[in-house]
């Protein structure tokens, strides 16, 4: 409880530095909270049905953190670079999949500065990373408006993770839309516009926890995520005994993706849409030719009428 208290009165970006620079506060973070979450399975299916084959890939975890992700694709992989800022995460995910197959490997590095080589992965995940990028240079100003130059970094951090992908491979990218909500909470952010705007499709999925009990979702809750997620909960969970049943707690997450093309195919689609743009204003132009014209008949018949 102690602990407890100590994190309740941090904010939640020093509660998160806190949390990542603690190995026991990382196992903690992943055995209590990250292997609740998505008890259904809707991460992967959802990857799945973006790849759309079922090779073994060259993968990289980005913001790998304590390795959820990827412990959960080390079936579709080849190999898999899992990649994060911190010591303590990766030493968490280091042991959370030694026992698993496929060649792993961990590296210690940012998002803006991946050590791969260009095009060496068939897939990279970033999973709920490029929002404490954002967060770290977001700037927030007296009149409550915010700014700083957190796209460029953003921008930045987008160009690298295309620079490790092969041609043909997948972006995908997965961020919160509200814990404890039935519903997306979270369609206006900036960040998300500024992925739309990257070209980068958008669905959203349910990845709920599963808790074994009310008492521990609650406390969990409270500790990860604060006063205010742990109070939607306990309303969503009012009907349920405190011990002895399990309860599952809503989620909504966001996810972006998108294929990398050949030059050659962006070349070629770039021209395309050049010559359907050209095809169009053609279009306008003889349509509004074929108006003049009829336009200069009818006033022709009017003034012979009238001079008869």
């Amino acid at each position: 409880w102690r602990l407890l208290l100590r994190w309740m009165s941090k904010s939640f970006r020093a509660k998160h530095e806190s949390l990542y620079a603690s190995e026991r506060e990382c196992f903690q973070y992943d055995t209590d909270l990250c292997c609740k979450q998505d008890h259904s399975g809707a991460l992967l299916a959802a990857i799945d049905n973006v790849i759309g084959h079922s090779k073994l890939m060259h993968i990289a975890d980005v913001g790998a953190g304590t390795g959820k992700l990827a412990r959960m694709l080390t079936s579709r992989a080849s190999t898999i670079a899992l990649i994060d800022r911190s010591p303590e995460a990766l030493a968490v995910a280091r042991a959370s999949c030694a026992s698993l197959g496929g060649t792993l490997s961990f590296h210690e590095a940012d998002i803006r500065a991946l050590p791969l080589a260009d095009g060496a992965v068939d897939l990279v995940v970033v999973g709920w990373a490029i929002s404490y990028l954002k967060s770290e240079h977001e700037e927030w100003y007296a009149d409550g408006t915010s700014g700083g130059p957190w796209r460029q970094h953003v921008d930045t951090a987008l160009l690298e993770l295309d620079r490790v992908l092969a041609v043909g491979g997948t972006l995908v990218i997965f961020e919160t839309q509200g814990t404890a909500v039935t519903t997306p909470q979270r369609a206006g952010s900036w960040l998300y516009a500024h992925f739309r705007q990257a070209g980068l499709k958008e669905r959203t999925l349910r990845t709920d926890y599963r808790f074994p009990s009310k008492r521990f979702a609650l406390d969990t809750l409270l500790f990860f995520f604060g006063k205010g997620v742990a109070r939607r909960a306990a309303t969503l969970l009012a009907h349920v005994a405190e011990e002895g049943e399990v309860c599952v707690v809503p989620e909504c997450t966001g996810m972006w993706w998108r294929q990398k093309r050949s030059i050659a195919a962006v070349r070629r689609a770039t021209h395309h849409s050049d010559l359907s743009k050209t095809k169009a204003v053609f279009k306008t132009l003889i349509a509004q030719k074929w108006v003049c014209r009829l336009l200069m008949v009818a006033s022709s018949l009017w003034a012979l009428r009238h001079a008869l």
